[in-house]
């Protein structure tokens, strides 16, 4: 009896930590990169030819209904033909500890021609919880959501985290984040540093796989490849992305910066 039990504890499935929990190598803690108060605006086109829409990017907002938070907004949409395939605009709110920079709380909502996706996730030292909430013609469905990775980042405050990493040349960046709604990997590689749309850049090329509720890694086919540059300075602010898609390639290039 004893050899034929432990003959089925060895067959029992073993379900190890992922592999790519031991491969990230951004803080797991501690204070990120302070951003001075700005605007930065964004245009993107489709294919490098048709405008396909725009977005907006404030970094620490005033707002007096939030004086204990340091905000970070962002909305845009779809624009001319694009807007006409396939309308769509999005308005996110993120609201970061004004001391580290690291999330609290990510509100939104994404409408398009299916109707309306309401966001809201709370951050801490466990993980990610909150909820998707789809408003559809044909009824309303809730998606409640947790990703249970210890201080996880959102969409404003990876991009924190990025800007605040040395970025050497040929640097690897692993790095878990939960920007919207959907928890993923990016693996980021510093290809160099170039002159780009007039400024001194930092090449980086991106790559994204999806975190599935196991923390698994499931590949994510809506991206390609990547490529970002940040700018070379103190602000190291996304001048120009460039990305191919499922539908073809897109460029986001920043068009505007000012203070707030």
């Amino acid at each position: 009896m004893k050899t034929v039990f432990l003959i089925f504890v060895l067959l029992l499935p073993i379900h190890a930590d992922p592999a790519w929990l031991n491969e990230v190598n951004i803080p797991k803690n501690g204070a990120l990169m302070p951003i001075s108060p700005a605007k930065l605006s964004y245009s993107m086109t489709w294919n490098g030819r048709l405008k396909a829409g725009n977005f907006d990017i404030l970094f620490g907002e005033k707002d007096s209904r939030y004086p204990k938070h340091f905000i970070v907004r962002s909305f845009g949409g779809s624009t001319g033909w694009a807007h006409a395939l396939f309308p769509y605009k999005f308005n996110y709110i993120s609201f970061l500890n004004p001391k580290t920079f690291r999330p609290i709380m990510f509100v939104g909502n994404e409408k398009d021609n299916r109707g309306l996706d309401n966001l809201s996730f709370r951050f801490n030292s466990k993980g990610v919880t909150g909820t998707e909430k789809s408003i559809r013609k044909s009824g309303n469905k809730i998606k409640e959501k947790n990703f249970v990775y210890p201080n996880a980042l959102d969409l404003f405050s990876g991009l924190l985290q990025i800007r605040s990493m040395p970025l050497k040349n040929g640097d690897s960046v692993v790095m878990p984040f939960h920007p919207v709604a959907t928890p993923y990997l990016s693996r980021i590689k510093v290809i160099g540093r170039e002159q780009h749309m007039g400024r001194a850049c930092i090449k980086l090329d991106i790559g994204l796989e999806k975190i599935d509720n196991d923390l698994s890694l499931k590949h994510y086919k809506k991206l390609k490849t990547a490529s970002v540059w940040l700018s070379d300075d103190k602000w190291r602010v996304p001048i120009e992305i460039r990305a191919k898609v499922f539908v073809g390639s897109v460029r986001v290039f920043l068009t505007q910066h000012e203070a707030l």
